[in-house]
């Protein structure tokens, strides 16, 4: 985007306000139909509403997904080839980092995935990029990014992780602050990293206010996605002996979805 543009944008409200409103028409108008299927087959899920989240979001990231995944493929690039020993990815999805990363230099790959309706694609993708569960390469593991206990219970104990990999996903995790820092010092060996991709809260204060006000409603949409959360403070936060923090290129600070990119080694 030229900086006269940009420049230009960053004091007209309005565009901004609005920015998320086409991906959020996007994912109802794709998401919304497969989901009341769904519901019609099993009307218990409306007394399980984060089980019908996951429904939602399942039937949506199927089409949105690979357009993320092409959207960030610039930075997953330059990031993901540093995944190496043991790695295990938050909220693995689809799979889609899968592919940016090298296979020769991965001994385990664990994919922690809670939404079983995500497993199918996911396997899809290990196979793909040359892992076998049979083997034992591959290993998912059905919790969230906050059941670090039971996540440290599968991996045999603590810091068995070389790389831990976060791709836009600590926007859905709760207590995501508390947790971001728990998963690294419990999982991490010593000298491993953190590659890390996530959309946080903007630097410019009235971007902060809109993504506070969309939060709300976005969240429920998108599985408890907050586009209000200031990830990149929290995990500056934490003790590395080494860091290299960037951006997207080409991304405005003013935008609701700023992104954070980061390689951070214990």
């Amino acid at each position: 985007m030229p900086p006269l543009f940009d420049k230009i944008l960053q004091y007209l409200p309005l565009p901004r306000v609005l920015s998320p409103l086409p991906d959020f028409m996007l994912a109802i108008s794709v998401g919304l139909l497969p989901t009341l299927y769904a519901l019609w087959s099993d009307p218990s899920l409306l007394f399980h509403f984060k089980r019908l989240q996951q429904v939602f979001q399942s039937n949506f990231w199927g089409f949105f997904g690979p357009e993320v995944d092409k959207g960030g493929a610039p930075v997953k690039i330059v990031l993901l080839p540093y995944a190496e020993g043991v790695v295990l990815e938050i909220g693995a999805g689809h799979g889609h980092s899968l592919k940016y990363m090298k296979r020769d230099k991965i001994t385990k790959y664990y994919a922690l995935e809670p939404n079983t309706d995500m497993w199918p694609e996911l396997r899809k993708a290990l196979v793909d990029a040359g892992f076998s569960e049979e083997k034992g390469e591959a290993v998912i593991l059905p919790y969230g990014a906050g059941d670090v206990s039971k996540i440290v219970e599968q991996l045999g104990g603590e810091n068995q992780v070389d790389t831990l990999i976060s791709v836009l996903v600590l926007c859905s995790v709760p207590d995501a602050k508390d947790v971001l820092p728990e998963l690294c010092q419990r999982l991490l060996k010593k000298g491993g990293s953190l590659l890390m991709y996530e959309h946080c809260l903007s630097p410019v204060p009235s971007s902060r206010l809109y993504q506070r006000l969309w939060t709300p409603i976005w969240s429920i949409v998108f599985d408890g996605c907050r586009l209000d959360k200031d990830t990149m403070t929290w995990v500056n936060q934490i003790k590395w002996s080494d860091k290299h923090v960037w951006r997207k290129e080409g991304e405005p600070e003013w935008s609701l979805f700023f992104h954070g990119v980061g390689r951070f080694t214990l």
